[in-house]
């Protein structure tokens, strides 16, 4: 009986110290979070994709494995690191040209020699959405190609990471990964 008791306190005794604690941020911490979230503020910044994950059926996903085959990348994650895939906000106007892997849902629209996801011009529906936990933004907003209307959703985290996903009226979502920076207006 005494053995048991004692095997329980240490159970609990251990499970409550693993809990989470409050964690201290350093001055540099608060003033990078600080940074970001006004340059999320001001809409001034660049988003450099480095993966791709489309959201696709099954068999999509095993027609492009095998398509892939002998490559880094698999049907459900691509690499874009040497593409410069972008999107770029900068006040009222949005940019983006980013690589579209993933199924056409009315293949008539487009240039079928380009089915990226490209538009640059004004953007609708803003939104910033500062989680009170603290430890990330949601930012969403539409924007518009000459043939297609995208709805695109960004979480991006304290660290700057970021994932981005785009919701394309003629085409499945496809979700980007990475981190934005500060847009540079000199290049």
């Amino acid at each position: 009986m005494k053995l048991r008791f004692v095997l329980l306190y240490l159970i609990f005794t251990i499970l409550f110290a693993c809990g989470s604690s409050k964690k201290e941020f350093s001055p540099e911490e608060i003033k990078k979070e600080e940074e970001l979230r006004e340059m999320v503020r001001a809409k001034l910044f660049k988003f450099d994709a480095k993966f791709a994950y489309p959201m696709q059926s099954n068999d999509v996903i095993r027609a492009t494995n095998a398509l892939m085959k002998g490559t880094q990348n698999l049907g459900g994650q691509i690499n874009l690191s040497s593409n410069g895939d972008f999107l770029i906000l900068d006040g009222d106007t949005a940019k983006g040209s980013l690589s579209f892997f993933g199924e056409m849902r009315n293949v008539g629209f487009s240039d079928i020699s380009d089915n990226g996801i490209n538009f640059s011009g004004l953007y609708t529906d803003f939104s910033i959405e500062e989680k009170k936990d603290g430890d990330k933004i949601i930012i969403q907003f539409d924007a518009n190609s000459t043939v297609e209307q995208f709805r695109i959703r960004m979480v991006v985290f304290t660290n700057y990471k970021s994932n981005m996903i785009v919701y394309g009226s003629n085409r499945t979502a496809i979700r980007y990964t990475e981190e934005i920076l500060p847009l540079d207006k000199d290049n």
